[in-house]
């Protein structure tokens, strides 16, 4: 999977957006979260369901579980949502809420942090609080998208002089899987001031399955704010990696896109009041 394919296919949607009521889309497991978190920010103002869906076993298997996905998604398409959507096995859930979280269960995906938007049982049921249908908006596609952005997971003695090797390869922002709440060892703290000097942005994520980087908690976490690093609370893995990417492709001032850290944009974020 790469970003133009992410480009191209939001802008196959906005060119037929009008022509149908709702789209689905059949994804590989192990990228369908980065697509679909990807589609929610390249696409704006969506007004009808475009859900993604998949198998674990191949569809020629007699036992795949791809046939029901597949006749879930046909009818959830037809039901009230306006949103991006993931139906697979029994759980429907929002795009870019979401991640893969088992390699050979039914139920392959997850939102861990946010109720899904509703369940298969005998048939496809939404809950109360997803967004519905509403014809009002114009459809708006940025479907640009800047792929030099890397992932670091924090470990225990992790030498800062390989952090700063990653400052000179062209990298234009990083996603820095913390511990806990997103606390930062005080030697790695010189690589956030390093990269904030560069105008690299660094986006700190929690390592936790259901963790939120909560800088306030900690002496360190303000450390880690002042150095310059952006808290991407309770954003999946998946959804912070495409909004920097596409933050990166269609902001031009780092300061802007630290803002753009500080709104939920498609559903992708909780911001506290």
């Amino acid at each position: 999977m790469k970003v133009e394919i992410w480009s191209t296919l939001a802008r196959k949607i906005f060119s037929y957006w009008k022509k149908y009521d709702g789209f689905i889309i059949i994804h590989g497991t192990d990228t369908l979260a980065y697509t679909a978190s990807a589609l929610s920010f390249a696409l704006k103002n969506i007004d009808k369901p475009v859900i993604f869906t998949g198998a674990q076993k191949p569809f020629d298997d007699i036992n795949s579980d791809g046939r029901n996905n597949l006749i879930n998604s046909c009818l959830l398409v037809q039901m009230e949502l306006a949103e991006i959507g993931i139906v697979f096995g029994s759980k429907i859930l929002r795009g870019n809420r979401s991640t893969k979280v088992s390699e050979s269960s039914l139920d392959a995906f997850d939102s861990p942090m946010v109720e899904p938007l509703g369940e298969i049982s005998l048939e496809p049921r939404l809950k109360k609080h997803i967004k519905r249908r509403n014809f009002g908006k114009q459809l708006i596609c940025q479907s640009d998208f800047n792929p030099k952005v890397i992932v670091i997971t924090l470990q225990p003695s992790l030498p800062v002089t390989f952090l700063r090797k990653i400052l000179d390869t062209g990298c234009k922002g990083v996603i820095l899987k913390a511990f806990g709440a997103g606390n930062i060892p005080n030697d790695i703290i010189t690589f956030l001031r390093e990269a904030k000097s560069s105008d690299i942005p660094v986006v700190v994520l929690s390592q936790c399955n259901k963790g939120i980087t909560q800088m306030q908690l900690y002496q360190v976490g303000y450390q880690v704010l002042e150095a310059g690093a952006i808290a991407g609370r309770d954003m999946t893995l998946e959804a912070a990696v495409t909004k920097l990417m596409w933050g990166l492709a269609n902001i031009k001032k780092i300061s802007e896109l630290k803002k753009l850290f500080d709104m939920n944009l498609a559903g992708e974020v909780t911001i506290s009041d």
